[in-house]
């Protein structure tokens, strides 16, 4: 395959980057590993596409993002399915990741379309004159860089050019390494809507070598990235020489948080709905089920009969629950994570076995305790369930912000008052009220506390954040009659 730069395909590189189908372990297809002078090229390119992109009118551009969307919904099957084959994710899952996309196009054309600037009183202190008039426009940034996971590569491709090519700024698209060949058709259908060539860049690459590069670079305005927290920490260190604006959406260890009121049937239902999607490979997936002691052998009981149901494999295969993860090394990683928290006194009572090439059995854990790892920092990106039970409200709540993290988080209690209660001291950007922790919507503002994050996506917060907002003074213009 190929990248694009300035609209152009870019098949050769400082060599070539296999593209992996980690069901059958099969080379699908290849991309090049871009050079530092192409990135610079593309740069560039991108910087002269943002001229062009801001000077259409907010109605010309959102016509044209509006064809983008409806050319990815009559492409959703085509393209869901070389989602699939790259990431082994469920094929209605990869077909979900572009509904999203759609979705994003529409709720940020139509805040884009209402983003007023403001007329500023004056005369009403010392510092101001009461003849002067001021007001202020939003103008685009520039050139932004996104860089993408490979565990949503669409749908978080779609979360970021959305907003950014909303209100007029370019895009440098960093596809994941593992599985970059869905985001590059992604690019192509937004030159076939109409979008400037120029202001759509692609560079493929290893995210140590040009992702670096990219984020250090002082032609880039911006950077919008979603991945892990180190990974995040490393590009804030690299942005700061640039003072270039950083919104991070990084990992997570979210909590599940069931009172002895709980429904536990409900429970079972999000639990397997939070955990089980994407093999668990999602940042805001529920990850720590901090359970009331009342009810944890109740909930452990059904949540196993429950997982034995629960069908494993091909996940071209529609009936299946549960997709492969991205590789075989991602897969060992959880069942070494899993020996580990068994190692420091857990019990494992059901799966963590490995299966084909890269599936798990989803794992139950029991007798975990706060002062393990998976309890805290140890994030574990795979459908394990380490129950941690606790006895009063105060333990919970201590419980669940023992943990660097605090992007989502979920509690489930009849008594709604309890519940928003809790919410309200848990240390989170998000609170699911008897619903898993893996819930996200276009408009609503997502992001975390502490080390998950900096910065929020959502069309509710994210264009101000991808828009300067300029000041102009008209002096002495008033009370001239």
């Amino acid at each position: 395959m190929y990248t694009l730069i300035g609209g152009e395909r870019i098949e050769k590189g400082c060599g070539t980057i296999d593209v992996i189908n980690p069901v059958t372990g099969e080379v699908i297809d290849t991309v090049p590993a871009l050079t530092k002078e192409l990135l610079d090229v593309a740069v560039t390119t991108a910087a002269e596409g943002q001229k062009e992109w801001a000077a259409y009118t907010q109605m010309e551009r959102n016509r044209i993002l509006r064809k983008f969307a409806q050319i990815v919904q009559e492409r959703r099957e085509e393209l869901g399915k070389l989602l699939c084959q790259e990431n082994g994710k469920r094929i209605s899952e990869a077909e979900e990741e572009f509904d999203t996309v759609v979705a994003l196009i529409d709720s940020y054309c139509d805040k884009a379309s209402h983003m007023y600037g403001v007329s500023l009183p004056n005369g009403t202190d010392a510092t101001s004159c009461h003849t002067d008039v001021i007001f202020t426009r939003y103008e685009p940034l520039g050139v932004v860089a996104c860089l993408l996971p490979f565990n949503f590569p669409v749908e978080l491709c779609g979360h970021k050019i959305a907003p950014a090519l909303a209100v007029g700024n370019a895009v440098v698209i960093k596809p994941p390494t593992d599985c970059p060949l869905a985001v590059i058709k992604l690019a192509e259908c937004l030159h076939e809507a109409g979008v400037p060539k120029k202001a759509v860049q692609v560079v493929t690459g290893r995210g140590s070598v040009i992702g670096d590069l990219l984020v250090e670079h002082p032609g880039i305005a911006a950077i919008t990235m979603t991945g892990g927290t180190e990974t995040g920490i490393r590009i804030a260190n690299k942005t700061a020489g640039n003072l270039t604006r950083t919104y991070l959406e990084l990992g997570g260890n979210d909590a599940f948080v069931i009172m002895d009121d709980a429904d536990i049937d409900l429970t079972i239902g999000q639990a397997l709905e939070s955990r089980t999607n994407n093999a668990g490979q999602v940042c805001c997936a529920s990850k720590r089920y901090i359970v009331h002691e009342d009810v944890a052998e109740e909930f452990t009981e059904k949540l196993i009969a429950a997982l034995k149901i629960m069908k494993i494999g091909d996940p071209m295969d529609r009936s299946m629950d549960i997709g492969s993860m991205i590789s075989e090394k991602a897969r060992n990683e959880v069942i070494e994570q899993i020996k580990h928290t068994v190692d420091q006194g857990a019990r494992l009572v059901y799966g963590g076995e490995a299966q084909g090439k890269s599936f798990l059995i989803p794992a139950v854990l029991t007798g975990v305790t706060g002062d393990m790892d998976i309890a805290k920092d140890m994030e574990i990106f795979g459908v394990v369930f380490p129950i941690i039970t606790f006895k009063t409200v105060q333990e919970a709540i201590a419980l669940v912000n023992n943990c660097p993290f605090g992007l989502n988080s979920a509690v489930f209690s009849r008594n709604i008052a309890l519940a928003i209660s809790i919410g309200e001291k848990i240390q989170a950007g998000s609170t699911i009220i008897n619903g898993g922790g893996n819930y996200r919507t276009a408009a609503m503002p997502f992001g975390g506390y502490k080390k998950s994050g900096i910065g929020r996506e959502g069309s509710a917060h994210t264009l101000e954040e991808f828009v300067q907002e300029k000041s102009y003074v008209l002096k002495a213009v008033l009370g001239n009659v």
